[in-house]
């Protein structure tokens, strides 16, 4: 017996999206696409499309703006920025308001201003390259001199200011005494401080301000009397200089001593204080003592 079967169905394959290309229609026949309505207004959108916020538009106008702005007006500005600042430099350079038209000076006693003006060669030169260090060197070199400072006073003045050796005692040489400072020099005929010390020289001739006397002999006289009186429990009441022996120092109880330069004066007074206690302690009397050999001293 012939039996008779259905034919099974095919399978069905699941579908795929297939890609159907048609010719393109032409602006008059393009279909019409469907719209809606705004709900703030009139306008229409094509459906699906995005609505732009108000932000995002001016965002992008600012962005726009910017970059507009940088590109065209950014050089335009720099470049007349650097023309104002050469011209300005420009104008700085060879204005005569920029110039050196006036000099003050300031803190002269013995020194002259005249002096000092004489060695100033800036008259008239620009504020700006002015070598005021070279004119300091130039002022420096006075004898009265201890130091020098020179500055600026825009728009046209230059301002010198002038610290004098200070007065420290009393150098007296041919009957005539001169005050004298620290180091030496002559500062004239002004009053010395009060109280300080007084150097007597044998020397004949006569000085004048700016002159430097011995200085080992001022430096020696000055180590003498802050000492002395620690040392010995005197103090000196006369100092004297010859070029030969040096210094020669007489003190209130009477004692004289030769001590020469200024080298190991606490050391020649520190000999001499042990001598004076042996002197004692074994009933010498000497009128002078010479310390200026040191640990060798001789008494007459």
């Amino acid at each position: 017996m012939i039996r008779r079967h259905d034919k099974p169905k095919p399978r069905q394959e699941p579908k795929r999206n297939r890609v159907v290309r048609r010719n393109r229609p032409s602006p008059g026949d393009a279909p019409v696409r469907a719209s809606r309505s705004s709900a703030q207004g009139n306008e229409k959108r094509a459906v699906g499309q995005r609505e732009l916020r108000l932000g995002t538009h001016l965002s992008a106008l600012g962005r726009r703006g910017s970059s507009w702005l940088r590109a065209r007006w950014l050089p335009l500005a720099a470049a007349a920025v650097l023309l104002a600042v050469v011209g300005a430099g420009a104008w700085a350079w060879h204005t005569p308001t920029l110039r050196v038209r006036e000099v003050e000076v300031s803190g002269t006693i013995s020194t002259s201003e005249r002096d000092i003006l004489e060695r100033v060669d800036f008259w008239g030169e620009r504020m700006f390259t002015v070598n005021l260090s070279r004119a300091e060197s130039a002022i420096a070199e006075l004898p009265l001199v201890a130091s020098v400072e020179i500055e600026r006073a825009w728009p046209g003045t230059v301002r010198i200011t002038v610290r004098e050796r200070e007065p420290w005692g009393s150098w007296e040489q041919a009957g005539v005494r001169y005050t004298i400072d620290r180091e030496g020099f002559v500062l004239g005929h002004r009053a010395p401080p009060e109280g300080s010390t007084t150097i007597v020289s044998n020397e004949s001739y006569s000085l004048r301000s700016g002159d430097r006397v011995d200085y080992h002999a001022v430096d020696a006289a000055a180590e003498i009397t802050s000492q002395i009186e620690k040392a010995l429990g005197t103090w000196a009441v006369e100092l004297t200089y010859s070029p030969g022996e040096g210094i020669r120092v007489r003190t209130a109880d009477g004692q004289t001593a030769l001590l020469g330069d200024s080298s190991g004066i606490a050391y020649k007074l520190a000999v001499w204080a042990r001598v004076a206690e042996e002197a004692t302690a074994r009933n010498i009397t000497y009128s002078t003592i010479d310390l200026r050999f040191g640990d060798r001293p001789v008494l007459r």
